[in-house]
């Protein structure tokens, strides 16, 4: 009797472990479908969404850099109706002002040759004819660099913004060549590197760097290297080494103010940087220009800009 009454009370305590059980099974199964139930209602939402201070947006369609060519020279393009203000000094072919354009793909192109032009020989009163490109750090240095060329009286003609672009694909594609052909520039500011602070892979983003060096010859230019909120291992002295002496400069050492994400600089932290560019292209750049203070902030921003995304157009 005192066995049979044990295995009864037994029982119902086995019985209450397997119920939990269950419901651990059932919770883990939610917790896994939710989420990619609201990713799936996401991608089929047009609109980005915002949670706080952070915005989810998706990523671009694949892009294509000779069909935004092509759409912002389009007489059908509503923005591209007015002229490019013309200088003494700069040979200027005709340009939309303002225009933004995002394309679909059609394909890449590994074997253009930039077209030779005619530079002017540089003077300290020279206009250039000035083009940004880089990563996602150009497109909030634009602002201040475009406040720069009003004061002076130089014309930043095109932003081009590559969202999470490398060293890789501005070198190994020809985006930068047909780029350079469509716009004939005479100074190019360059700025990337946030993206390969944590680069490891030294050897091959030399000989990456290098390779855009060389598509830079003949040109005057300016290298801002990243900047960086942490110390990198190695890109800036890779960066520096591949670029002409005195065409680099070195962003690191800066102290900027930071956005919301800590990785990029705020509004004032552009401005500070393009202030202490400014400072170093009239007094220890190689290839000097013309950058006094701007007496006004804020200018107009006409010049074309065109936008890409590494992860849907790597261009090589």
């Amino acid at each position: 009797m005192a066995s049979t009454k044990s295995s009864k009370k037994i029982s119902p305590s086995v019985s209450s472990q397997k119920s939990p059980s269950s419901w651990l099974i059932v919770w883990a199964g939610i917790s896994i479908l939710v989420p990619i139930l609201i990713i799936y209602a996401y991608s089929a939402y047009p609109k980005s969404i915002k949670i706080g201070a952070f915005e989810l947006k998706k990523l671009q369609e694949i892009q294509d850099v000779d069909a935004m060519l092509i759409a912002i020279d389009s007489t059908n393009n509503p923005l591209a109706k007015s002229e490019i203000q013309k200088t003494d000094s700069i040979s200027t072919d005709s340009m939309p002002s303002n225009a933004r354009v995002d394309m679909p793909f059609i394909g890449p192109h590994k074997s253009f040759i930039i077209p030779k032009y005619e530079f002017p020989q540089p003077t300290d009163s020279t206009k250039y004819r000035i083009i940004l490109i880089g990563d996602s750090e150009s497109g909030g240095l634009r602002y201040p660099l475009n406040d720069y060329c009003f004061e002076n009286g130089h014309r930043l003609v095109l932003s081009m913004e590559w969202y999470s672009a490398t060293i890789f694909n501005f070198a190994r594609s020809d985006t930068i060549e047909r780029i350079i052909a469509r716009y004939k520039p005479t100074y190019i500011f360059l700025v990337f590197g946030l993206n390969e602070l944590y680069a490891r892979d030294l050897k091959i983003r030399k000989n990456a760097a290098d390779l855009l060096a060389e598509k830079l010859k003949g040109i005057p230019y300016t290298w801002i290297g990243p900047a960086n909120w942490q110390e990198d291992f190695g890109i800036n002295t890779v960066f520096k080494s591949s670029a002409d002496t005195g065409s680099y400069f070195m962003t690191k050492k800066l102290v900027l103010p930071r956005a919301e994400d800590g990785r990029h600089p705020s509004s004032k932290g552009y401005r500070m940087w393009m202030d202490s560019i400014a400072v170093w292209l009239e007094t220890e750049a190689k290839y000097k220009i013309s950058m006094k203070v701007p007496t006004k902030r804020g200018r107009p921003f006409r010049s074309s800009v065109i936008t890409l995304n590494a992860a849907k157009f790597r261009g090589y």
